[in-house]
């Protein structure tokens, strides 16, 4: 696979993933709406550090594992599409949320105190101790991982998943911290969620039954 259609396809999958709701998405919109924007930047800087715990770790192993056994590297690229899909229907399924929920649990009457470095723990355990994450990067990295594939191209896909995550949640809290944006959101997440999963079905599909996206 050309290298820079490679790494759009990831940059593509690392996006609608990370835009859709999930444990990280939930606690960003929290530490914004509860703390401010300060500690929601914050905590998107936890969230992309604890991203890359995970992506330096899967990158490592799917790269150690492709050179001891083919067979098994592919098992697991193949699983790793599937389980995109997954994940794509799941959120296609998804249901608007009751705005007196979302309003109950994080819309409070104003804007409490953590530090700053509270904020980057919250978010890097998150994400840190997702079982999910580490399964969604499993899934994603081996796709497009080959024996071939050079080392800059690894720390390329590595720091793209982190950047991704810091700009998203960053920017997230940056608009979520505006009132009037705040209460528009809650009525479009379930489709901001659906839209996320039909991209990423499509994109499993596309990964699964394309040649050689196990190479570079």
């Amino acid at each position: 696979m050309d290298l820079l259609i490679a790494w759009l396809l990831l940059a593509s999958i690392n996006i609608t993933a990370t835009v859709s709701p999930g444990p990280a998405f939930i606690m960003a919109v929290k530490n914004s709406l509860t703390y401010g924007r300060r500690a929601g930047v914050f905590t998107a800087i936890g969230l992309a550090l604890g991203v890359g715990v995970h992506a330096a770790f899967v990158l490592v192993g799917a790269a150690y594992i492709l050179m001891q056994s083919a067979f098994i590297f592919n098992l697991l690229k193949y699983l790793g599409a599937a389980y995109l899909i997954f994940i794509g229907i799941k959120a296609l399924r998804a249901k608007k949320t009751e705005k007196s929920v979302i309003d109950a649990n994080t819309q409070p009457q104003q804007y409490k105190e953590i530090t700053s470095l509270n904020a980057v723990k919250m978010g890097l355990l998150t994400n840190l101790l997702s079982p999910k994450a580490l399964v969604f990067f499993t899934a994603v990295y081996t796709q497009f991982i080959g024996i071939d594939t050079p080392v800059f191209m690894l720390v390329l896909y590595g720091l793209t998943s982190i950047c991704i995550e810091m700009g998203w949640f960053s920017t997230l809290s940056c608009i979520l911290t505006h009132k009037r944006v705040k209460d528009t959101f809650n009525n479009f997440a379930h489709w901001v969620e659906r839209l996320c999963g039909g991209l990423l079905v499509a994109l499993g599909v596309r990964l699964a039954l394309s040649k050689g996206l196990g190479s570079s």
